[in-house]
């Protein structure tokens, strides 16, 4: 399939108006998706999801509130550390606490997964997706899952760090590293938004997980390089059968999130544009230290739309009964 042209560069002053249009459209209220076929406007519409996130916390004190109790808790437990740090100035202060609520903003919740996942219920049921439950686990089920988040998730770019080796394509390293970190945090996003459905357990909705979803991208590939590596004449055989468990190894780590990667797989351009976003939003002073709230409202309306077994609007996924109000 061939890419569209790109317009001449009078048109592009144009283009950028009807974007920014667009964006601002798809960040004023709760409506489904684009069709698919509509690239650039996927990619708006993914970038558009932090906004609407801010926008729906701004607009209901009660979803605003629950949203400020691990945001306090956090940003006092940053000023201590920033305090005892030693600076004197109020700059030095400042630069500290805000390293360290960025650093812990996109960390995975442990002490509060608790309180975001009833707050991803409560905003899933706010926006009329029905009835559910928050998928509330014990504080060893969230600490569990973070430390495999951070395994998986080092353990998964140790193929990059050949590349470091090549002075052609060491320099594609640091950006490929930025790359899959950015990844993981609209993957993690993803996760803190998902909720139990009416019947549903915690433990048959992880189970429904691991049956419906395929291996990630990221395993496949490291599939395809050990049978390369099996079929490569100089290489000896246990080299591919140690490729083969590494794959496996990552599979089994990743059964969590493959829901969520998979979603990221079908819908490519929303993801791209949702990760643009949060990025903006993580280097945006002030709002940042409401980046997890904001996201996690971002994707409790993205799942909504996008989540598997609901049909319409040229994405699997998009609402029957909100594809027809469009």
């Amino acid at each position: 399939e061939r890419l569209p042209n790109l317009p001449p560069p009078r048109e592009w002053g144009t283009l950028l108006r009807i974007s920014w249009r667009r964006l601002l459209s798809f960040a004023r209220a709760p409506q489904p998706p684009p069709p698919s076929a509509d690239l650039a406007g996927s990619a708006l519409y993914g970038a558009a999801q932090p906004l609407l996130g801010l926008r729906i916390l701004a607009n209901d004190l009660e979803l605003l509130r629950e949203a400020l109790v691990p945001v306090g808790w956090l940003a006092a437990f940053c000023a201590l550390i920033a305090i005892l740090n030693g600076d004197t100035s109020l700059f030095a202060v400042s630069k500290t606490f805000y390293k360290t609520f960025a650093a812990l903003a996109v960390a995975p919740p442990i002490l509060f997964g608790k309180h975001y996942a009833r707050l991803a219920a409560q905003v899933r049921y706010r926006l009329g997706f029905g009835a559910c439950g928050p998928r509330e686990g014990s504080l060893w089920f969230f600490a569990k899952r973070s430390l495999q988040s951070v395994i998986l998730v080092s353990l998964a770019v140790a193929p990059i760090a050949v590349l470091q080796a090549v002075p052609i394509l060491g320099f594609a390293a640091p950006i490929l590293l930025a790359l899959w970190g950015l990844h993981w945090v609209v993957v993690d996003a993803l996760d803190d938004a998902r909720v139990l459905l009416p019947g549903e357990t915690l433990v048959s909705a992880e189970a429904a997980a691991e049956r419906s979803a395929p291996p990630p991208w990221f395993v496949r590939n490291f599939y395809r390089g050990a049978e390369v590596l099996q079929r490569t004449r100089y290489v000896p055989g246990f080299v591919a059968g140690l490729a083969r468990r590494f794959a496996r190894i990552c599979d089994r780590l990743s059964v969590p999130w493959r829901e969520e990667i998979e979603l990221l797989e079908r819908h490519r351009a929303i993801g791209l544009g949702f990760a643009v976003a949060t990025t903006a939003l993580l280097a945006t002073p002030v709002l940042n230290l409401l980046f997890r709230p904001i996201i996690i409202v971002a994707a409790v309306h993205l799942l909504g739309h996008l989540e598997p077994g609901e049909a319409g609007h040229g994405h699997p996924g998009a609402p029957a009964e909100l594809a027809g109000a469009t």
